[in-house]
């Protein structure tokens, strides 16, 4: 008997090393196989596709080439439990901007455009990294086996960037020029504004074309970024829409 060892098998502690040891095991870093790049671990897809909550215990899924364990979410990702399953054990990106849970589950997304890929960074951001473990990077269309981006993801992390400086532009110009209200079902598609403003086509970033609110016609005029409804009076609150 070696003196003062009582201490180590007192019950509290023997509880906390076993859920330890339960933690650990049941997570990522207890995976002797695991391969690490400057202190971050890089998965093959092949690798990827084991941990699907049946070949190994754990639930493991990729979006925008990042690996999360969302094992605390397989209500969503298990086998059978609902259409998230699809995302299990794979880098499914596209499939999660087009809806497409079975032609889609693929990382190439090399057909997306900004916004469309803005939205799947806050995806990333806002949802994986707020609720699950993130617990490394996937070789494939975003980075490559040492977990350094590829050539498109470097391409997406310049148009993301573009993209949000183009929102913040949006966003101010909205402050400015306030969207219109509108309304549009069988038979009826018109806009309008409160406060006797009047609507105009506004086209300023992108080419894009949003409904615009101006305290006068004088006022909206001047900007050769707005354009009038057509067959509606310039002065009016209100305007019918082709389309």
């Amino acid at each position: 008997r070696v003196p003062g060892m009582e201490k180590f098998f007192r019950p509290a502690v023997v509880a906390y090393v076993v859920a330890l040891a339960g933690v650990a095991a049941r997570h990522w870093w207890w995976d002797p196989a695991a391969r690490y790049v400057d202190g971050e671990r890089i998965l093959s897809k092949a690798e990827l596709a084991l941990y699907d909550g049946v070949k190994r215990r754990q639930i493991f899924m990729a979006i925008m080439g990042q690996v999360f364990d969302v094992s605390e979410g397989s209500h969503f990702y298990a086998q059978g439990a609902s259409s998230y399953e699809f995302f299990s054990a794979t880098d499914g990106s596209l499939a999660f901007v087009t809806g497409d849970f079975k032609g889609n589950v693929t990382d190439d997304v090399s057909s997306l455009k900004p916004p469309q890929l803005y939205n799947l960074a806050t995806w990333v951001n806002n949802t994986y990294h707020a609720k699950y473990i993130y617990v490394g990077k996937v070789t494939g269309y975003f980075y490559d086996d040492r977990g350094q981006p590829t050539p498109a993801m470097t391409e997406i992390d310049s148009l993301l960037a573009a993209e949000r400086i183009d929102r913040e532009k949006r966003k101010n110009d909205e402050q400015l020029y306030p969207k219109c209200g509108s309304k549009r079902s069988k038979g009826t598609n018109f806009v309008w504004c409160k406060d006797d403003k009047v609507p105009r086509r506004r086209s300023v970033y992108n080419g894009e074309e949003r409904c615009a609110c101006f305290k006068s016609a004088a006022v909206a005029d001047r900007d050769p970024h707005n354009l009038p409804y057509p067959n509606c009076p310039p002065t009016n609150s209100t305007c019918h829409r082709d389309k």
